[in-house]
């Protein structure tokens, strides 16, 4: 269907550098999100990819061939914003069909491809509804469905879901999905919510002050992060520094076996994540853990996060078992399979 590349893309506004030397490939057929907090350059990247805005340096490639300089109509890219931007006088099926007839597409052909995008975005019987009688996720259905309806090479998905009640937002999730699933459309999604880019992609690409700082599956991202920023970003919390020896890595926390068979005397940084971390009341016995008191608990719902301190220092930790209670002294178990060691800086 499409595939994407950006090179060495740089995009200045004045004398500021909002995105610098990215580089980014989506491959056919694929969804990839684009991640990152608000002001990360997100949105800038979707709209020099749309042809909204002119990149300082770089190029665009679509399906192979560079589209800088060219006009918007000309790169078949479609753009869905956060607000649906619908037509207030034109009805649903309207709505969807004028890309169509802006194309000069008419009759019978382009009705029936109106219909099976109805269909597929589930907005069958709503055809002659206005545009104010829809919900805030019916008025985002028809958007997206007026973007489908022209069969770009890339579909770019700004925020699609950010203006929708929790609820709204996880069916469209799950219609996204389908639609990507079953059309195979090359996507690539914008998102500053880590689950929602974790839950959708393909791969995901972290976007951090204008730089590109991992790409790969959701899965990669979470556990082997590429750096402390990266791990901080999808909610790495517990950081500390050891030296390595023999093998293992000396810390105040604990020696932890890390399979390096040399770097010794190097310092290192390390992480583990708190839902990895086990917790037991102190009183059931020592295993030969770390020993602290609980400072903080927040109820999450599923699980509870808790603050504990040690000698060393503070851990978080987020356990599904209830019980424990404030200032209570527990035993911490930091498992080595768990850690993550960041490269030498």
């Amino acid at each position: 269907m499409g595939e994407l590349r950006l090179k060495q893309l740089s995009i200045d506004y004045g004398s500021r550098t909002v995105v610098q030397d990215l580089d980014l490939d989506v491959r056919n057929g694929e969804m990839v999100s684009l991640l990152g907090p608000s002001g990360a350059g997100k949105t800038t990247i979707l709209k020099a990819i749309a042809g909204l805005l002119e990149p300082s340096k770089g190029d665009i490639l679509i399906d192979g061939h560079s589209v800088r300089g060219f006009a918007p109509e000309k790169r078949n890219t479609v753009m869905v914003f956060q607000k649906p931007l619908l037509f207030p006088f034109m009805n649903v099926a309207q709505n969807i069909g004028f890309g169509l007839r802006m194309q000069g597409q008419t009759g019978g052909e382009a009705t029936r491809h109106v219909g099976h995008i109805l269909a597929l975005t589930r907005l069958e019987g709503l055809e002659r509804r206005k545009v104010h009688e829809l919900s805030g996720g019916q008025q985002q259905r028809v958007a997206l469905a007026r973007a489908l309806v022209l069969k770009p090479s890339v579909l770019l998905l700004d925020e699609p879901l950010s203006n929708l009640d929790a609820t709204l937002r996880q069916q469209m999730r799950e219609l996204i999905q389908t639609i990507q699933s079953e059309t195979r459309m090359t996507m690539l999604f914008v998102t500053h919510d880590q689950s929602e880019a974790l839950m959708m992609s393909h791969r995901v690409a972290l976007l951090l002050d204008g730089r590109l700082r991992q790409v790969g599956e959701p899965r990669q991202l979470f556990h082997q992060p590429a750096d402390p920023e990266v791990a901080k970003f999808f909610g790495g919390k517990n950081f500390f520094q050891g030296r390595i020896k023999d093998g293992r890595l000396c810390s105040d926390f604990g020696d932890f076996p890390v399979g390096l068979q040399n770097g010794n005397g190097h310092l290192r940084t390390a992480t583990i994540r708190p839902e990895d971390i086990r917790i037991a009341s102190r009183d059931v016995g020592s295993s030969g853990g770390l020993v602290g008191r609980i400072v903080k608990m927040n109820f999450e719902g599923s699980a509870t996060r808790i603050v504990v301190a040690c000698a060393p220092g503070e851990l978080m930790v987020l356990t599904s078992h209830d019980g424990f209670l404030p200032d209570q002294e527990v035993e911490l178990t930091v498992p080595a399979d768990k850690i993550r060691l960041f490269p030498d800086a």
